[in-house]
């Protein structure tokens, strides 16, 4: 019940997608790029696994090469711990300088 009751919160439907991205963190003469995919998709942001530690609030920009090579500006809105074989990060990130839906 838990589970419904947040997936009705939310303000747009999330599509279960697993795309290969990598997410640029710093500036554009000095960044590092990270793995990562996405977990699910919505027009207002994804959530992902990664092997890099995020925080709440970095600013964070996903780029996926071989399709769309422009870099999307997000926010990392929350991060859970490493799953329990304690390989990936899972993350929240909110897509930036989009038109509310």
């Amino acid at each position: 019940m838990r589970h419904t009751l947040r997936a009705n919160l939310r303000r747009t439907e999330r599509e279960r997608a697993k795309l290969h991205v990598d997410l640029v963190m710093g500036s554009p003469d000095c960044h590092t790029t990270y793995e990562a995919s996405t977990v699910d998709i919505s027009l207002e942001g994804a959530s992902i696994k990664t092997y890099h530690e995020l925080v709440p609030g970095d600013r964070v920009e996903i780029v996926r090469k071989d399709v769309f090579p422009y870099a999307i500006p997000t926010r990392v809105v929350w991060v859970r711990p490493k799953d329990s074989l304690g390989a990936f990060y899972f993350a929240g990130l909110q897509f930036l300088d989009t038109p509310p839906v």
